[in-house]
């Protein structure tokens, strides 16, 4: 009898892939929950959720752009909106600290695998718009893309880390959000500290997007050569 394995999209694996991934750190901080009978950080599994949402927004906008133009640009904005909860995940880590309750390294563990998940999940969805910006307008805008978007993520990480705005605010509350985003770029030099921050994480994001984007063609190259 022959069986029928389904076909899967690669992006679409991918997406799978990395939805299971993000259950190592969700099962960390249920775990850890348990086992102290402390919530203290189960803020962290909303966080991981939001991270999530710029990978399903990215994956089916994607998905729908032959099907419906208003729907594409819809998730499109969903994923520029909601993508610096991914590389967020990292500042989490400003609340890790001995708390008694549980060995140090556990929670070590449990915060580096909460920041290498909001980078995977980020940098994947990065990845496939920039593939469609590459494949449509050529390899340096597709760059220039990147490196737009991580910077603007990078700004929105500072709104949401030290200002305490979120994502649903757009929605929710715009005005003042906006209010203050025009008076920080309205006046820069008055928000040098802000740039700063930016400027220092954008860098840092660029460096890691890099790296995981040189690393595997060189792997590929490398087995290339060595089955030549």
């Amino acid at each position: 009898m022959k069986t029928i394995t389904p076909h899967l999209h690669p992006r679409t694996r991918q997406f799978l892939v990395l939805t299971l991934a993000a259950g190592l750190p969700a099962g960390l901080i249920l775990f850890r929950m348990h086992y102290t009978g402390s919530i203290v950080f189960g803020f962290l599994l909303w966080n991981l959720f939001l991270a999530w949402l710029p990978l399903l927004f990215a994956w089916f906008a994607l998905w729908i752009a032959s099907k419906s133009r208003m729907l594409t640009l819809v998730s499109a904005a969903a994923w520029l909106a909601f993508l610096p909860n991914a590389p967020y995940l990292i500042t989490d880590i400003a609340h890790l600290r001995p708390m008694g309750d549980i060995p140090y390294f556990y929670d070590v563990v449990m915060f580096f695998s909460l920041a290498l998940t909001g980078l995977a999940l980020g940098f994947a969805s990065l990845a496939w718009m920039q593939e469609t910006v590459w494949a449509k307008l050529g390899v340096w805008p597709a760059r220039a893309f990147a490196a737009g978007v991580i910077a603007l993520a990078s700004f929105g990480v500072y709104v949401g880390r030290f200002l305490r705005w979120n994502s649903w605010d757009i929605v929710t509350n715009p005005g003042p959000l906006f209010l203050e985003i025009a008076r920080i770029v309205h006046h820069p030099l008055a928000h040098r500290s802000i740039w700063a921050h930016v400027a220092l994480l954008t860098v840092a994001l660029l460096f890691a997007y890099g790296l995981l984007t040189v690393l595997p063609l060189l792997s590929r190259q490398s087995l290339s050569g060595e089955l030549s």
